[in-house]
């Protein structure tokens, strides 16, 4: 990496990373108005999104952290990531609280966000293997940041489709009785 790693990089990583929890929050006021166990054409179910969002920064994220905490100056070898997110596969949708599952992902990210506060600011320039190339510890971090936020903006344009569906339905529930109401009216004349 050729920037160098300040405290203000930092803080605005962590600030960054805070994002999902926060996201996961206010995902909470809307998410039981929609199907979040519909499943888009070749896509995932926003259930299942999020599922993978807690599940990546459990198993996959966290553990490079924590290695880096417990044994800095060790060389860490992240698992592959394509590979990692197809593996990952949820069952039973259906029997899965998804207030839960938020209030899991928020509280989740606070942990990992409490191990990014206690790794030392030199320790972010440790290199790290990702996918067969080295990288430091903080574009790893970026790099969560940056997935975290592809996979929230999916989830967000889900909420919107379902959102415009439901208000275009009652949209047209709404005129449906007018027309009735004015189609009996002119019977009368």
């Amino acid at each position: 990496m050729s920037e160098e790693i300040t405290q203000d990089s930092l803080t605005n990583l962590i600030e960054d990373a805070k994002y999902l929890q926060d996201e996961a929050e206010a995902l909470r006021y809307v998410i039981d108005s929609v199907p979040v166990t519909q499943t888009p054409p070749e896509d995932r179910s926003i259930l299942e999104k999020l599922l993978l969002l807690d599940h990546l920064q459990v198993n996959y994220y966290r553990p490079v952290f924590e290695r880096f905490e417990s044994h800095p100056r060790k060389h860490v070898k992240a698992k592959n990531y394509q590979n990692f997110c197809q593996e990952f596969t949820t069952d039973n949708l259906d029997e899965i609280d998804v207030q839960k599952s938020l209030n899991s992902l928020a509280k989740h990210r606070a942990a990992l966000i409490n191990i990014f506060r206690q790794i030392p600011l030199f320790d972010w320039e440790q290199l790290l293997y990702k996918d067969n190339q080295e990288i430091s510890l903080y574009e790893f971090a970026l790099d969560l940041v940056r997935k975290d936020r592809l996979i929230l903006k999916e989830i967000a344009d889900q909420v919107l489709v379902f959102q415009q569906d439901q208000n275009a339905k009652r949209e047209m529930e709404k005129n449906l009785p007018r027309e009735d109401q004015s189609s009996s009216g002119n019977d009368k004349n």
